[in-house]
């Protein structure tokens, strides 16, 4: 067997048992003037103490959308243009769930959010990107993604858990491929 075979079957079998290796980013819609919540969230099986950890949703390369440290939020460096519309789920922040709730969503915040956050104990970090596209408010077409109490709904419009799908289609094609190479 060639070395390169060899290495694209070791660097394919790699995607399939390690997801967290393929980058992606989460495609969300909303209709102007509603509510969107921005998943994020790390998997857990403890309570993590989040006095610990940073929390930073940013656009672009400095603009700063919501703010989280030493156990609270923090606007004083939050752009003009999201304040008093941005909100974590303080009670799921615990779980893992650093989710940003985003009102009186506008064409003007179209873009590539990031979530970034950081345990300063541990000194663990991570990031979440999440694409936004915004409807005019005729074009109905996505379901809104927030309960009139702010629980998140598995709805199509912000699929957080499309990763998932995704490396699985990526690994049975690798595994299609590899029967048929082998027979």
């Amino acid at each position: 067997m060639n070395r390169e075979y060899v290495f694209w079957i070791l660097s394919y079998s790699l995607l399939c048992f390690f997801p967290g290796a393929v980058p992606h980013t989460t495609l969300c819609h909303a209709v102007s003037g509603d509510t969107v919540i921005l998943p994020c969230a790390i998997k857990t099986s403890e309570k993590l103490n989040i006095s610990n950890y940073y929390i930073y949703w940013q656009i672009s390369t400095s603009v700063v959308v919501h703010m989280f440290y030493n156990g609270n939020d923090s606007f004083a460096m939050q752009s003009r243009r999201y304040h008093n519309r941005t909100r974590l789920f303080l009670d799921q922040l615990e779980h893992g769930n650093f989710s940003l709730m985003l009102s009186g969503v506008e064409p003007a915040d179209e873009d590539v959010y990031t979530c970034i956050f950081r345990n300063k104990v541990s000194r663990t970090k991570g990031t979440r990107e999440v694409k936004l596209n915004v409807s005019p408010p005729d074009n109905q077409l996505m379901e809104r993604n927030v309960t009139p109490i702010g629980q998140i709904q598995d709805l199509p419009n912000c699929p957080g858990d499309a990763n998932a799908l995704d490396i699985l289609v990526l690994c049975s094609h690798f595994l299609m491929v590899l029967v048929v190479w082998i027979l």
